[in-house]
């Protein structure tokens, strides 16, 4: 397990009157490789348990371990060592650029492990990639991109360090479709090239469905659920009970089915709904 959480409990404003349990006895694993979607309600305690993985916060109880390092009883060295293992890519990243230069933000990583001139260079050039920036934009002040533009300059910067898991806080927010997919294809790519974990923290069930293999739901604090896609979203009335929904294409594909047709259950997204179409004609027949 690259991550593993034991009895967790983060508290907010320890011993004041405005004391708040943000995480509650949290227990969790992921796998080294997983691509792991995080879904919750506003203030179900998403981001304060992502925040847990590269030392950010430090448990009021519990553990958190990070490829078999125990955060908090080892050394202060070694918890910024994890920050460069464990890459964190917050909310509106763009509004966090603040070099001079693309290169410089890019490269302000790299630099802080200790790189190579050469080195720093080939993470640049290969994060970029990543992102789908050209390199033409590496001499031009990152505050004259476009918002899209500046969101892979925030991303870059991170893939540029390698790390072992990538985490990134509702990445595609603010952005329109085409902008929004772009963005996760690019994700996608890096994940299925460097076999990276990826931890994805979403509102859009249908960018989970699609992207995503787990899924942790976060609720009132708690892991309510820790199962592959098919399992979390099959449990369609507990998501909805807890203000969640599935995506819209599955809960077209329940109704064909109650109402008759021959059609599967478990379709999470649109490429999975055309080729259960297809499936269906070919087979001949849609009716029970």
């Amino acid at each position: 397990m690259i991550i593993t959480t034991e009895n967790l409990i983060y508290k907010y404003g320890v011993g004041t009157p405005f004391e708040k349990t943000a995480l509650d006895d949290v227990s969790l694993s992921i796998e080294d490789g997983d691509y792991v979607g995080i879904i919750g309600q506003t203030g179900s305690g998403k981001s304060t348990l992502i925040s847990h993985f590269n030392a950010i916060l430090k448990p009021t109880s519990g553990k958190v371990i990070v490829d078999g390092q125990d955060l908090w009883q080892d050394n202060k060295h070694k918890r910024i060592q994890t920050r460069f293992k464990v890459g964190l890519v917050f909310q509106y990243p763009e509004y966090q650029l603040f070099e001079d230069t693309v290169y410089n933000d890019i490269a302000f990583g790299p630099k802080n492990m200790g790189l190579s001139s050469e080195e720093i260079e080939k993470s640049v050039m290969r994060s970029i990639e990543f992102v789908g920036l050209d390199k033409k934009y590496l001499k031009k002040s990152p505050f004259e991109l476009s918002g899209g533009q500046k969101r892979r300059v925030a991303i870059a910067g991170v893939m540029a360090m390698s790390p072992k898991v990538l985490i990134l806080d509702e990445p595609a927010a603010g952005l329109d479709p085409k902008g929004r997919d772009e963005i996760l294809a690019r994700i996608r790519e890096y994940h299925s090239e460097t076999k990276s974990t990826v931890l994805l923290v979403s509102h859009s069930m249908e960018d989970i469905a699609k992207n995503a293999k787990s899924i942790i739901v976060m609720n009132r604090a708690k892991c309510i659920m820790h199962a592959s896609v098919p399992e979390v979203f099959e449990n369609a009335g507990m998501l909805e009970k807890i203000g969640l929904d599935i995506p819209q294409i599955t809960r077209v594909f329940i109704s064909l089915n109650e109402k008759g047709y021959k059609v599967s259950r478990n379709i999470y997204t649109v490429e999975d709904a055309s080729r259960e179409i297809m499936r269906c004609l070919r087979e001949g027949g849609l009716y029970d």
